[in-house]
């Protein structure tokens, strides 16, 4: 059974974190971990707070205006409420299993990419300092 509840997680699927886009890692709000609390109640007026990636997040009010924005436009819902939840820090353990799994991938990508040797900053620092 389809609920609203159900369309609007489904919806929420669809908004990606910009920052994530820029990462070459795409990831939605719930597959990144910022939606912390989801309400609907009788009425269809859904309510969702949300935390940032980090306190100097600048995309959040952007992110949180396109959650808005596509919970709006459901069938059903009368009312979008979207609120930033600061009282939470977001960390990698908020990933959700396919976030986790984007994110390794990216970086095994990355590491193909550029080669880059255990403790090497060791080495660049040290010949850096005998050319001063």
């Amino acid at each position: 059974m389809n609920t609203l509840r159900d369309k609007v997680v489904a919806s929420l699927a669809d908004v990606v974190d910009p920052c994530s886009i820029s990462a070459g890692a795409p990831l939605s709000v719930l597959d990144m971990g910022l939606v912390t609390e989801l309400k609907v109640n009788a009425a269809g007026v859904v309510t969702i707070s949300m935390r940032p990636t980090s306190a100097m997040c600048t995309m959040i009010a952007g992110i949180m205006k396109g959650v808005e924005e596509t919970v709006a436009s459901i069938e059903g819902v009368t009312g979008v409420h979207v609120l930033l939840n600061s009282d939470t820090i977001w960390t990698e353990a908020d990933l959700s299993e396919r976030g986790r799994r984007v994110l390794e991938a990216r970086r095994q990508r990355s590491r193909g990419e550029v080669q880059v040797k255990p403790h090497e900053w060791k080495t660049r620092r040290s010949r850096l300092q005998v050319s001063s």
